[in-house]
């Protein structure tokens, strides 16, 4: 073997692998070209290296299978920590609007239950200072019944004062102001209006709300409401037995608000437990 095939050889590994210098790598071309020797082994060579990556890419493969999963694992993680953050952020803004909504209807809904509050108290005097103006007993008083129903001209439409043994065909007389359906007036041992006594028939408003009922152990006044006064008390009745209670008010902000501190309490801990995982810089 000539001493230019030795050098060729040696230089082989470093030709296949692309790392020698270009003047090398002509010299060892050239001479291959010319050497049949050299070039067996030049094919040797490289067929070997083949070989050799073959057998050492499934282990490559293997090793790398425990870092992908790490990988996957953390942009999965990355991923859901976004996802979080996003459901935290819209939650919260949901949850901002809705109690924005629920202050705007709060205002209204308070200034209904004082008007509410209102009428039922109203009502309530209306009855006092009613009864306060009949005598223990004998007729009522005209003149005391009409100073009261001057009082609440605004909102009365009459009042009337009932001997309770009149109305025996009616069960149940309630102890308090309450709504019912008006007592036939021709019973009445007096009624006043604006115009003072009223002696002249009377049709009743058959609109339950609008009458309001109260009797003593030998008395019963009832009064009814004006036309235009009607709206008002149909309001209070509404507003007092159909409204909405305070906490339903704001039941949906609050339900969104506990959605959003367990959004956060989750996105929160996932953070804690990724820290870890997460590469330091520096």
């Amino acid at each position: 073997m000539k001493n230019e095939c030795y050098i060729v050889r040696d230089l082989m590994p470093s030709y296949i692998d692309q790392l020698c210098s270009d003047e090398s790598r002509r010299f060892i071309e050239q001479h291959v070209k010319g050497c049949a020797s050299c070039s067996h082994v030049l094919q040797q060579m490289r067929a070997e290296l083949n070989d050799g990556e073959k057998v050492e890419l499934p282990s490559r493969i293997e090793q790398k299978k425990p870092f992908e999963k790490i990988s996957n694992l953390l942009k999965a993680q990355g991923n859901f920590s976004q996802f979080l953050k996003a459901s935290f952020w819209l939650s919260l803004l949901i949850t901002i609007i809705l109690l924005a909504f629920s202050f705007n209807n709060f205002i209204p809904w308070q200034e209904n239950q004082q008007e509410a509050e209102r009428v039922e108290q109203q009502r309530q005097e209306m009855m006092d200072k009613a009864f306060a103006a009949l005598p223990v007993e004998g007729l009522p008083d005209k003149t005391a019944l009409q100073t009261v129903f001057d009082q609440y001209e605004e909102q009365l439409q009459h009042i009337a004062v009932f001997a309770k043994e009149d109305v025996r065909e009616i069960s149940s007389l309630p102890a308090e102001p309450s709504a019912m359906f008006p007592i036939d007036y021709e019973k009445a041992l007096l009624v006043v209006g604006e115009n003072g006594e009223i002696t002249e028939p009377i049709v009743p408003n058959e609109y339950d709300i609008g009458t309001i009922v109260m009797a003593s152990e030998e008395k019963l006044v009832q009064f009814e409401y004006k036309n235009a006064y009607l709206k008002t008390v149909e309001n209070a009745h509404q507003t007092k037995y159909y409204s909405l209670k305070v906490w339903e008010l704001f039941s949906l902000p609050l339900a969104f608000g506990l959605t959003t501190l367990f959004i956060f309490a989750i996105w929160s801990y996932q953070k804690r437990i990724m820290k870890p995982l997460r590469p330091q810089v520096g």
